[in-house]
């Protein structure tokens, strides 16, 4: 018997990094991103970005930026018309040098609750419609084992379907 993917599932599997991809349907309260990876023992920063598009200089929704510095922290921003928000800080560090981690964004209607390794981090509210972001953004010194968009749209052959067809293979 073949794995039957759940409606919305968009795996993406030991993407380069930098990676940026789309978010087949945009993005919606309801959906999930699963991201697995392992923090580089080299690290000083890396970042998560569900954004506008997927050209530099794009609107970003949502930014998540654990800085590994004096003070480790996790830093949240939106960066709008060109422009840094203000940043919103959480001083408890939940990624660890040369570990894995599991951390879930599950987008609702008040913001983005982000969980680390099953422990939640942070509430992040909307600064942004949710409607606008399409794309998935990360960088720096990271690796991601996978990423798993949950509850929109899918990919086959590369291209976005919509999970309310029914696809026979």
């Amino acid at each position: 018997m073949a794995f039957v993917a759940p409606p919305g599932y968009q795996p993406i599997y030991n993407p380069s990094i930098p990676y940026i991809g789309p978010i087949c349907g945009g993005l919606r309260a309801g959906m999930s991103l699963y991201i697995q990876g392992k923090i580089q023992h080299h690290i000083s920063n890396f970042h998560v970005n569900l954004q506008c598009g997927e050209f530099d200089g794009c609107d970003i929704a949502f930014h998540l930026n654990p800085r590994f510095d004096f003070w480790d922290k996790v830093v949240f921003n939106t960066f709008q018309n060109g422009v840094w928000e203000g940043e919103e800080k959480v001083h408890k560090m939940p990624f660890h040098k040369g570990e894995h981690f599991e951390m879930v964004i599950i987008v609702n209607s008040e913001g983005y609750q982000v969980n680390v390794n099953g422990r939640e981090l942070y509430l992040f509210q909307h600064r942004m419609p949710l409607e606008r972001v399409c794309a998935l953004e990360i960088g720096g010194d990271v690796s991601i084992d996978n990423i798993n968009i949950i509850g929109g749209h899918a990919r086959h052959g590369g291209k976005c379907i919509n999970v309310n067809k029914v696809l026979v293979l």
